[in-house]
């Protein structure tokens, strides 16, 4: 047991000698690639929402001249929510007319309103995935990195005053390496106020398409076929 204990305490003393040696020799560095990452983490996550807030505009659905000219639309990063909604909505139906004429579904058509659940239910998943789950992905990565920051910070100032107990440096030298995880709870504060905005206004955007393709419905002919 004593030998075994010797080579934990070696191995351990080991470890956290290479681990001073490292922060104690490339602290500056490792500040700056602590920074560098919640840079970049932060701009991907505004990119996102540049994305959100494009995909949230407003459609005006009087360019749209018949519900055909819905079918064919692709889902695209570009295309506004409200479209999307009202072109799956289109599809779905048509989906289920060209079947029954068929003959290959003895069911009847669903209703409205069941289509327009399920297209609702599609284009909410589909606004989470490509928008809202990467911003709180990035969202949720900066509180750590500015913990790992702050604790590098620290490390490195109680390496560097080891032997003092001078209290005013020491409280100067914990706040400054508090600053990456003050930064790091704004940006992520920031973020998920975002998200929460975004996710109230596609539900309004998804909306304002199923209601508008719904009206549209009965006003234009030769919507079969």
């Amino acid at each position: 047991m004593a030998g075994q204990e010797s080579i934990f305490n070696v191995v351990s003393n080991g470890i956290i000698d290479v681990l001073t040696y490292t922060i104690n020799s490339y602290s500056g560095l490792l500040q700056i690639l602590v920074y560098l990452i919640m840079a970049s983490i932060f701009g991907f996550a505004l990119v996102k929402s540049y994305q959100s807030f494009r995909a949230l505009s407003f459609y005006d659905f009087s360019k749209v001249k018949s519900r055909r000219s819905l079918h064919h639309l692709t889902a695209d990063i570009k295309m506004p929510l409200a479209l999307l909604a009202a072109s799956f909505f289109v599809r779905t139906k048509l989906h289920y007319e060209q079947e029954q004429q068929r003959g290959t579904v003895d069911k009847v058509i669903p209703p409205d309103a069941f289509i327009r659940d399920a297209a609702f239910q599609f284009s909410e998943r589909y606004f989470e995935e490509k928008f809202l789950e990467p911003v709180a992905m990035m969202a949720n990565l900066m509180p750590p990195m500015g913990f790992i920051g702050t604790i590098i910070g620290m490390v490195v100032h109680f390496l560097a005053n080891s032997g003092t107990l001078n209290t005013e440096i020491t409280v100067a030298g914990i706040a400054t390496a508090l600053y990456t995880t003050f930064i790091a709870l704004i940006c992520f504060t920031f973020l998920e106020f975002l998200r929460k905005v975004f996710y109230a206004l596609a539900h309004r955007r998804i909306d304002e398409g199923l209601s508008a393709i719904t009206l549209l419905a009965d006003d234009v002919p030769g919507d079969r076929g």
